[in-house]
């Protein structure tokens, strides 16, 4: 009786085992980097692609996000946020908000020129659910 309890409970544990693992495994985050050249040349060079936060008014600030589970759909959203005291919504304005299609599955890189000097901010959707974002990244702008 008592091998047929410890056989029926091993048997369980073993059979439990992959669905715990599936539950509680990590999901590997997205990754959002910025860049004052183009990334996929740093990474066509074996070099180790550095984020930067700091940039130079007018220079192009290139993003790369990278998510290793994929997008959901071909297409992203991409919205630009400038800190500004002076917004009537939370202290916060909308610089740029485009909608573009990925042609990689994991990754998407563009560039972006700002004019003004301030704390800004990029976050990134899913086109399927612009109510959450993938990504979401700080940057800074100053003048020379």
């Amino acid at each position: 009786m008592i091998k047929k309890i410890s056989l029926i409970l091993l048997l369980m544990a073993f059979l439990t085992m992959p669905t715990y693992a599936w539950f509680f495994k990590k999901k590997q985050k997205p990754v959002l980097i910025f860049s004052p050249t183009d990334p996929r040349i740093e990474a066509s060079k074996d070099e180790p692609i550095v984020n930067h936060d700091v940039f130079r008014v007018g220079d192009r600030i290139y993003f790369l996000i990278y998510t290793p589970e994929g997008f959901k759909s071909n297409y992203i959203k991409y919205q630009v946020i400038k800190q500004d005291d002076k917004a009537h919504i939370g202290g916060y304005s909308r610089i740029r908000n485009v909608d573009c299609k990925v042609k990689d599955k994991n990754y998407y890189v563009d560039y972006i020129v700002l004019s003004e000097a301030g704390k800004y901010a990029l976050q990134i959707f899913d086109i399927e659910n612009v109510h959450h974002w993938i990504a979401f990244g700080h940057f800074l702008v100053v003048n020379e």
